[in-house]
């Protein structure tokens, strides 16, 4: 999943005389949901028979069928061993790379994600990564987020060849001045001073449950999330806006499930560096190796404070005496109704909307006026929001 953050093609190879595993279809699942163009390599050809390639294959491509993005994706058979099939693969790898429109943002904030840090006699503090966006250049002054240190780029290293500057789409290695390596984890940034990325432990995202999960996420329920290269525990709080007597709130979902589409607020134990449009997993790693551990995707969209709400239902009925409507069953006294006057009410039957204007006698009753013609008997309901939690 980290890896899947930072290439623009993947080979998935799957031994050919095994086929397919669970992580097979885990690996393939990320790069599906990350989009990123895929060739499929099954290797091993020469210790495989004929039908064992051929089922192997077989199943391959049912998988494939099985993806949003990846159904067109080519499979090549080769021997890692032998030779045979990696010019073909070569040249298919080729001509996929050469059919990617890749755009990098070389004229924005730097964004590289730190993957190892070390020490090297006579150089210092070294850093690697591929840069996202930005560029560096040997003497920038840069910080480091998490832990908010500032740095000096001493020198740059782009595949062993030293440079004085490099670009978004670079794997290059730094040498800093101004940290140790035994400050930095995986989950740190290295970044320029005019940075939009933020240090927060919450976030809020639009997120999708994937149809192939099979269990249920509930409010409150931990799972693991990945932004990047870093997975951290989090509390999930899925929810979604509903119109509720004209105003639009931000109602908390009991429970979703595969294929359902939702907003999440995500309280992560630990502190993330993140920007909006960020992409993010979710995931059960409490579920056993055997099972789908991944629940969803996401985009970053905020990271402000919600007021969470729940629905209260009511029920209650329409009574018709000669001239007087009212309601009966939502208010239990006078005092219970009075609190009630101005709130609106629904009757399902006859696809009608009332107001309540007032009280009638002292057990609950209200008088209510309705937008539409009610015989009496029908079942009134009364929604109204509270805060969640």
């Amino acid at each position: 999943i980290g890896a899947g953050n930072i290439i623009d093609a993947a080979l998935l190879v799957v031994d050919a005389k095994e086929g397919p595993k669970t992580q097979t279809g885990e690996h393939l699942l990320v790069l599906d949901l990350l989009s990123i163009p895929t060739i499929v390599v099954i290797n091993k050809i020469d210790i495989a028979s004929d039908e064992e390639i051929k089922r192997t294959e077989g199943f391959m491509k049912q998988i494939l069928n099985s993806t949003m993005n990846l159904k067109n994706s080519k499979i090549i058979k080769i021997s890692a061993k032998t030779g045979e099939g990696i010019e073909e693969l070569k040249k298919e790898l080729k001509n996929l790379l050469d059919g990617l429109n890749i755009e990098r943002e070389i004229n924005s904030y730097l964004k590289m994600p730190i993957d190892h840090a070390f020490k090297i006699k006579g150089v210092g503090t070294v850093v690697t990564g591929t840069i996202h966006k930005g560029k560096v250049e040997v003497g920038d002054t840069l910080r480091i987020l998490p832990i908010n240190h500032e740095v000096k780029v001493k020198s740059i290293q782009c595949f062993k060849q030293d440079v004085n500057i490099a670009y978004a789409g670079d794997r290059v290695g730094i040498s800093l001045i101004g940290v140790e390596p035994e400050s930095l984890f995986r989950g740190c940034i290295l970044t320029s001073e005019d940075t939009k990325l933020k240090v927060v432990d919450k976030f809020i995202a639009k997120v999708k449950i994937l149809e192939l999960f099979k269990y249920n996420l509930a409010p409150k329920m931990k799972v693991h999330i990945n932004i990047g290269l870093l997975t951290v525990p989090a509390t999930i709080i899925p929810y979604k806006m509903e119109v509720i007597n004209d105003k639009e709130e931000p109602i908390v979902l009991e429970e979703i499930k595969g294929g359902d589409s939702c907003y999440c607020i995500f309280k992560l134990d630990d502190n993330v560096v993140i920007e909006e449009g960020d992409k993010v997993l979710i995931m059960r790693l409490d579920l056993p190796p055997t099972t789908l551990r991944i629940c969803g995707f996401g985009e970053v969209i905020g990271f402000g404070d919600v007021e969470l709400k729940k629905i209260v239902v009511k029920e209650g009925k329409v009574v018709k005496k000669k001239d007087k409507i009212y309601i009966e069953g939502l208010a239990s006294s006078k005092t219970a109704g009075e609190r009630l006057i101005g709130e609106k009410v629904y009757v399902p039957e006859k696809n009608v909307w009332g107001v309540i204007k007032g009280t009638f006698g002292t057990k609950g009753a209200l008088i209510a006026e309705f937008d539409g013609d009610v015989s009496g008997g029908e079942k009134v309901v009364l929604k109204r929001v509270r805060k969640w939690g």
